[in-house]
């Protein structure tokens, strides 16, 4: 714990990271005598803790028990999917007219760089292109309010990925491969000529939108192969 650090800041750092990390599993209960134990503070800390977790929506409380982990499977996550291909495909839309030459140039510079992570197996690097990608243009859609709310969707998007595909991340990765990166580069390629061509409309909407349904697609399909072997 640092000096400028609270302890309720503390405990709920060590917890959370616990829990994105897979180090409990869905539906656990949490004893907080234990927690006091294992974490080194008072109780008090461990309850307020427990609370914003509670609210961050990975922690949850049954009727006549304690905390616990709370249990989410891979529906979640495709519907959460769901949901932010069309916030994001609106998004996309409202912010094509306003964004000048030199950011679609900027656009087109990023997606450069995705081909090159891609090629050298640099997930990170992948990762963060394609944060910065979208970011690029969800900075210049006009509906704040829009833009805040696709961005606690989207963390809390990452969150549950980081749940319920803890032990397959690997796998999936693996198999949808160059592939699914060569599929994402060119949805970006024409996101990027429909916004250029002045094409602020329901088909930039529907590439936007059909760029991240794809990836589910390709999610389930993998998943459900596995199962079925």
């Amino acid at each position: 714990m640092t000096a400028t650090q609270s302890k309720v800041d503390f405990a709920h750092e060590i917890l959370r990271t616990r829990i994105v990390g897979s180090q409990y599993a869905a539906g656990q209960r949490l004893i907080i005598d234990n927690l006091v134990k294992d974490i080194g503070v008072s109780q008090a800390p461990i309850r307020e803790a427990l609370r914003r977790l509670e609210a961050e929506g990975l922690v949850e409380y049954g009727t006549n028990s304690g905390p616990s982990i709370v249990q989410l499977d891979k529906t979640h996550w495709f519907n959460l999917m769901e949901m932010k291909a069309v916030m994001e495909a609106y998004a996309t839309r409202a912010a094509a007219p306003l964004l000048s030459s030199e950011e679609i140039s900027a656009l087109r510079e990023t997606n450069g760089k995705l081909l090159g992570a891609l090629d050298e197996f640099d997930f990170e690097a992948w990762t963060t292109l394609n944060r910065q990608f979208h970011e690029m243009i969800h900075n210049r859609c006009p509906n704040v309010l829009l833009i805040r709310e696709l961005q606690r969707l989207s963390q809390w998007t990452d969150t549950v990925s980081s749940l319920v595909f803890a032990r397959e991340r690997g796998i999936i990765i693996q198999t949808l491969g160059l592939s699914a990166g060569r599929e994402t580069i060119g949805f970006h390629t024409r996101i990027i000529d429909a916004i250029e061509n002045g094409e602020a409309d329901a088909n930039l909407e529907e590439i936007s939108r059909e760029h991240t349904l794809v990836l589910v697609r390709r999610v389930q399909e993998k998943l459900s192969t596995r199962s079925a072997a």
